[in-house]
């Protein structure tokens, strides 16, 4: 360990006085009398800068204003100026997408903006059989593990799809149990803390709340909370079961998001059932469907119907209007 320490040492010199040399070459360069300062503007990241505001987009940007000023300040005129721009490509980037002017629309390639998202594409889900698929894979009609309303474990199928997005960053909360489980989720997707109460993402508090995962024998078992850490991921979805609720990672779960109350949302969903079982009574089903980028038709319809008709402010708790 202390070997470990000794090289990061060493070249943490050798980068600040290859620094110095460089940049003692251009006469105009502002930092050359202390050239490691210039640490001080790549000393964190887009992934550092995002866990350091834990998601909120008034103080990322308000920081990474400072940063790009930082950039912008002491690195005009130097030779190592395309390098620290470069390391900063991502920060530039999400900067662009989410710090937008006063009158301007952020853009909704922002992965701030909560939207109905779900779980991460990488995350995964255990069938009926026993297999392991990744939640990017799931299709239409598949059974699945879930559990009901007493906490037992049951085989359920997926009937949609509501949002997928394979190329889009969301972010995500990670959450670590003590028995070794992780699962991400969106900011406001409900999660299951026993005694069938669910919670949003966002107000899980590790020292309050504990999660429920699936043992060996089948049954749940809450475990406490080691770590919630905030990242930013590709690829979300979100998958419907006809109970409602999903085993992801081997932690229970709802599948739904963007509302208080994991009963409301199952009723609400109601629409999309009775469509999945008459097409299984007819033979319309189709398992070799792929998952297509985008919002299903139901929840946008649904969204739009309550803003316009039944302006509840407190139903719903991302979309303000109609999408």
């Amino acid at each position: 360990m202390m070997n470990n320490h000794r090289v990061l040492l060493y070249l943490t010199i050798l980068f600040i006085s290859i620094f110095s040399i460089t940049l003692s070459s251009t006469p105009n360069c502002p930092v050359e009398a202390d050239p490691a300062s210039i640490l001080s503007c790549v000393a964190i990241d887009a992934v550092g800068l995002v866990q350091a505001t834990k998601g909120n987009l008034r103080v990322f940007c308000t920081m990474a204003e400072r940063f790009m000023e930082c950039v912008k300040t002491k690195t005009r005129g130097c030779v190592g100026e395309e390098f620290v721009r470069g390391s900063l490509t991502e920060l530039i980037e999400l900067s662009q997408k989410c710090c937008a002017n006063k009158n301007e629309k952020i853009s909704e390639e922002c992965p701030f903006i909560a939207r109905p998202q779900c779980f991460s594409l990488d995350d995964t889900v255990q069938t009926s059989d026993g297999d392991e698929i990744s939640i990017r894979n799931l299709q239409i009609g598949q059974k699945v593990l879930a559990f009901d309303h007493i906490d037992q474990i049951i085989s359920t199928e997926i009937i949609a799809m509501l949002h997928y997005e394979n190329n889009s960053q969301a972010l995500f909360y990670t959450f670590t149990t003590e028995s070794g489980h992780q699962l991400s989720l969106t900011s406001e997707h409900l999660i299951y803390i026993g005694n069938q109460s669910y919670i949003q993402a966002r107000h899980i508090d590790s020292k309050v709340h504990q999660l429920f995962t699936i043992e060996q024998n089948g049954l749940l078992k809450s475990s406490a909370i080691r770590s919630i850490d905030v990242q930013l991921k590709y690829g979300y979805a979100t998958p419907i079961t006809q109970h409602g609720t999903l085993l992801v990672n081997r932690i229970s779960s709802s599948c739904y998001a963007s509302i208080h109350h994991h009963s409301i949302g199952h009723i609400a969903m109601a629409p999309l059932r009775w469509i999945h079982q008459t097409k299984q009574i007819f033979g319309l089903i189709d398992t070799k469907e792929t998952n297509e980028n985008g919002i299903h038709w139901y929840p946008k319809a649904l969204n739009n119907i309550v803003h316009t008709f039944i302006p509840f402010p407190g139903l719903f708790t991302t979309t303000t209007g109609t999408i």
